[in-house]
């Protein structure tokens, strides 16, 4: 599948990220990994990093409003400082049709986001693995997903101390 990112991809954080999502697919077996990145003021999604989805993945989530009613898992994952795990996206109910269709229609049928938090502890995005067919927890709980969100975690940190001053948390 090409490598692909609506975000740009020349951008060292993205680079970063879309290296860490590659290795994280190469570990696990028809995992689809990805990073969604909340605003600064934390109303909308303001980009993401999806290196093995098309771009029209990404345009369709940017933007998307946080708070309820959550539209999809990434915003409801932050807002709610919890994991969240669809296990089969047509039997969902809980998030948009238009979410669930976006999904489906780029071969994610089953995801899992868990928060990515920042200094202060506050999600400051979401760490994302799908797959292409429905998924058990056993699927999910591997450790990698941790570990990924804990490093992407550390990168955002960075950017934000770079381009907000230190002290930034979110």
């Amino acid at each position: 599948m090409p490598k692909n990112s609506s975000s740009d991809m020349t951008d060292p954080l993205d680079s970063q990220i879309a290296t860490l999502c590659g290795r994280v697919e190469a570990l696990v077996p028809g995992c689809r990994a990805g990073v969604c990145i909340a605003s600064a003021d934390h109303t909308k999604l303001e980009r993401s990093v999806f290196p093995n989805l098309p771009p029209t993945f990404q345009q369709a989530i940017k933007e998307l409003p946080m708070g309820p009613p959550y539209i999809g898992c990434c915003t409801a994952a932050m807002q709610g400082n919890q994991i969240i795990t669809v296990h089969d996206l047509e039997k969902e109910s809980r998030f948009s049709d238009l979410f669930i269709a976006t999904c489906l229609s780029h071969g994610i049928r089953s995801l899992r986001s868990r928060p990515v938090y920042g200094r202060a502890e506050a999600a400051i995005g979401t760490f994302v693995m799908g797959y292409g067919e429905p998924s058990d927890d056993q699927r999910f709980d591997l450790p990698y997903i941790d570990f990924a969100a804990d490093a992407v975690g550390a990168m955002l940190q960075r950017e934000l101390d770079r381009t907000r001053g230190p002290l930034s948390s979110h």
